[in-house]
């Protein structure tokens, strides 16, 4: 009974909706929320990166933070860094076009890659074993395996 009492006590019954709740339904079973998130979108990433203040660097960091994950991330310092010298605006506005989102996990691809490379040695510094099953654990170089 106390445990039903604290729970309704703390039952939020307001208007603003719960993160992974359910959606409002209309007839023929669409989400009624859909269309609005959708709108919203974009205004919210801006306000995203408004908030970090264009800072892309700080804010990807951290959204992999969150994520558990890792980015490749790509600017027009890093590439006017790669050609020693300066884009000009038409020139930078030519190559921002050429980066998507995956444009560098579609290009490096699934097997055999800088990718899978990276994510051995990452698994590997980790102890878990992975494809190519080296994992040791420890710093120095596994043993080569002795032949009688």
């Amino acid at each position: 009974m106390e445990k039903e009492e604290r729970a309704a006590c703390c039952t939020d019954t307001g208007p603003h909706p719960v993160v992974g709740a359910p959606g409002p339904q209309v007839a023929g079973g669409h989400d009624g929320v859909a269309p609005i998130r959708e709108s919203v979108r974009p205004w919210a990433l801006e306000a995203v990166v408004t908030a970090y203040g264009g800072d892309a660097y700080r804010l990807l960091t951290e959204l992999a933070d969150l994520l558990d994950a890792s980015v490749a991330y790509v600017d027009r310092s890093t590439v006017e860094a790669h050609l020693d010298r300066s884009l000009s605006n038409d020139e930078w506005s030519a190559v921002a076009a050429q980066f998507t989102a995956m444009a560098f996990d579609e290009y490096v691809g699934d097997a055999g890659t800088v990718r899978t490379d990276w994510i051995e040695d990452r698994l590997d510094r980790a102890g878990v074993l992975g494809r190519n099953l080296r994992a040791t654990g420890r710093s120095e170089p596994s043993p080569q395996p002795r032949r009688l």
